[in-house]
């Protein structure tokens, strides 16, 4: 099925592996150029390697997305290179765990800036250039605490939703110009950073990683880890015509892990 982003423009934040880089492939699938950026040089190269592998064109950036200066150079060396964006992925790390009264004003501040205010910076970035093509996608990819709070994340429960009411409340503007903006929270994605962590808990537990991988998906009905390329069909549908009218929703891709009716 032709999704209908051959030639359109991509930007993926935090692609250098996971989640991220399972999206810019998908894109890259349908041949849609893709902007992949990364704080991790090393594997950020490897990533492109990867993508050019599908005949696109591939712009590689290293960035620091909670940095003002580095929001507005990728925007800019994507301009300038492609000379316009039809997609924008909004994906960074985690903040730290912890329960309200063992963290710092610091703790707040940063997961402020490294989860809610670049994806502020960055929507307002790309907005005028989705709306002078009239058409855009932006994807924030966040995560299942937005339905379910979890007691101990308690900075991504805080700035994650806010992300969510953002969108929300972009939704019925940027539609106007035929631009949708959803969210995305994947559940358990069997990722490199999982795996690594299966094989530390093997180490130290002493065990096989087949036994901790049982172990670990006792708890998602659908009885195994989602791959990443899961996560990447979907967000390409969201980014196809095929979406043209979903717009300031919050879809779980999670095996079926979450309880909440919404």
């Amino acid at each position: 099925m032709d999704l209908k982003l051959r030639n359109k423009v991509a930007l993926i934040g935090g692609s250098s592996k996971g989640l991220g880089l399972a999206c810019a492939l998908r894109l890259a699938q349908e041949g849609a150029n893709v902007v992949i950026c990364s704080n991790e040089n090393n594997s950020i190269e490897k990533a492109k390697e990867k993508l050019e592998k599908f005949g696109v064109k591939v712009l590689a950036l290293e960035a620091d997305m909670t940095s003002k200066e580095d929001n507005e150079r990728i925007i800019n060396e994507t301009i300038k290179t492609f000379g316009r964006l039809d997609i924008l992925i909004n994906n960074s790390g985690g903040p730290p765990p912890g329960n309200f009264f063992d963290l710092s004003e610091n703790d707040w501040q940063k997961s402020f800036e490294s989860i809610l205010l670049y994806v502020i910076r960055l929507c307002k970035l790309a907005v005028p250039h989705m709306q002078k093509n009239k058409w855009g996608r932006i994807i924030n990819l966040t995560s299942l605490v937005v339905k379910e709070p979890s007691e101990n994340l308690i900075l991504s429960n805080v700035f994650r939703v806010g992300v969510v009411s953002m969108a929300k409340t972009l939704s019925r503007e940027l539609v106007r110009s035929n631009i949708t903006i959803n969210n995305i929270c994947p559940g358990a994605f069997k990722t490199d950073r999982a795996i690594e962590l299966m094989n530390k808990s093997a180490e130290r537990q002493k065990k096989s990683v087949e036994e901790i991988e049982a172990n670990a998906i006792k708890g998602i009905p659908l009885g195994r880890y989602q791959q990443p390329e899961e996560l990447g069909d979907l967000v390409a549908f969201l980014c196809s015509e095929l979406a043209c009218s979903i717009t300031g929703t919050t879809i779980q891709i999670d095996g079926g892990i979450s309880r909440g009716l919404f």
